[in-house]
């Protein structure tokens, strides 16, 4: 039986810079092959890679999309929704632009399809597809998950990116009307599309509170990949949600919904996805918010004075 991965597999030999983009054509004879699931790409090596995949599995009507969320991706979803009777989505992504991601979720609203998570259902992935979905699935192994969502703009002929806290007064500041008028029109659509659905915003303010915290002690709010850890204000670059904050923020219709129960299962599901082991906070909201609230000269402070204290006392009870 034919696959969608050698084509896949070629599309990637041939990029060398940015996602690589494949889509299966609606009217192609390679629609009608067996598309792997995202578990199997995984499995088979295709873990990391920066891909945009569109595929569909004729069998179930299910629609696999894999990678960066964008306007191909976002074109690609509506032709296949406009020439065949789609059951639901199966999805794994990091997730990708903020419009293409709405333009998806609209169309997953108008059609009434499911989403199935298989794997990673984050950032744009997390804040649009999912809750506009009928109803929602996420497998074992699987993660919905939220962060601060990021602004791409224009700076000397290189794409740059800017918290969504900070684009406003960026634009303003470099007099770049055009950039502040988009994000201010995303902005009012995305506001429209939560108010539509019902959805709250509680978990991303806790996120931005959580994000203040630390701008206030290390003068940014900007999380590098390998940044150190201070106690109590870790580097939280993505927030895992169980399903009862999901339903809390208002997001219905969830099903089957595994979440990772131990630090084991924790470890595996970050190894297993690519993640380095400290990448998923796991937590509630109140948590979140508190976290790098204590002003990290005072938290290193603390934590050395319980070391030395700890080590004092250990040491005074093996002399005796």
């Amino acid at each position: 039986m034919k696959t969608l991965l050698p084509a896949l597999l070629l599309s990637l030999a041939s990029t060398t810079a940015g996602a690589a983009a494949y889509s299966v054509p609606p009217d192609s004879v390679a629609q009608r092959s067996h598309v792997r699931s995202p578990h199997h790409m995984r499995e088979n090596g295709l873990r990391h890679l920066n891909i945009s995949l569109v595929g569909i599995e004729q069998e179930s009507m299910e629609l696999v999309l894999i990678g960066t969320i964008d306007a191909r991706m976002a074109q690609a979803v509506k032709d296949y929704a406009d020439r065949y009777p789609l059951r639901a989505v199966v999805v794994d992504s990091y997730g990708g632009n903020i419009d293409s991601a709405m333009d998806i979720a609209a169309i997953l609203r108008a059609k009434k399809l499911d989403l199935i998570v298989d794997g990673r259902c984050l950032s744009a992935c997390a804040n649009y597809l999912f809750p506009a979905a009928a109803r929602k699935t996420v497998l074992p192994g699987s993660v919905v998950g939220i962060h601060n969502i990021r602004v791409t703009y224009q700076d000397k002929g290189t794409v740059a990116l800017v918290p969504a806290t900070d684009a406003a007064r960026l634009f303003q500041s470099r007099g770049d009307m055009d950039s502040l008028e988009q994000f201010q029109r995303t902005q009012r659509r995305e506001q429209a599309f939560y108010r539509d659905l019902g959805i709250r915003q509680d978990n991303y303010q806790a996120y931005l509170r959580y994000l203040a915290n630390r701008k206030a002690n290390f003068g940014t709010e900007t999380i590098a990949a390998k940044e150190a850890a201070f106690e109590g204000c870790p580097p939280v670059q993505m927030w895992a949600l169980e399903r009862a904050q999901l339903e809390a923020m208002g997001v219905q219709g969830i099903g089957e919904f595994w979440f990772p129960a131990t630090n084991r299962e924790r470890q595996e599901l970050a190894l297993d996805l690519g993640f380095s082991p400290s990448f998923l906070y796991f937590g509630g909201a109140s948590d979140m918010a508190q976290l790098c609230s204590t002003p990290a000269g005072l938290l290193s402070r603390l934590a050395r004075r319980f070391k030395e204290a700890y080590a004092g006392v250990r040491g005074h009870g093996q002399a005796r």
